[in-house]
């Protein structure tokens, strides 16, 4: 593997590393990665029915 492959593998990873939820966005020209983007995605987790306190009137 070239200097220059290895370079954006390890950006790869690096972008890879604690990502639970998104996408990495690899952007080539000419045969070559030119970009990389990551996008993070934060879920909030919707309370279940059955765990919220009910208001007796």
């Amino acid at each position: 593997m070239s200097a220059s492959e290895n370079n954006w593998v390890e950006v790869i990873k690096e972008k890879l590393s604690g990502l639970r939820y998104g996408q990495i966005l690899l952007t080539v020209h000419d045969g070559r990665v030119v970009q990389i983007e990551r996008t993070e995605k934060t879920r909030l987790e919707l309370p279940s029915l059955k765990t919220q306190p009910t208001r007796e009137e």
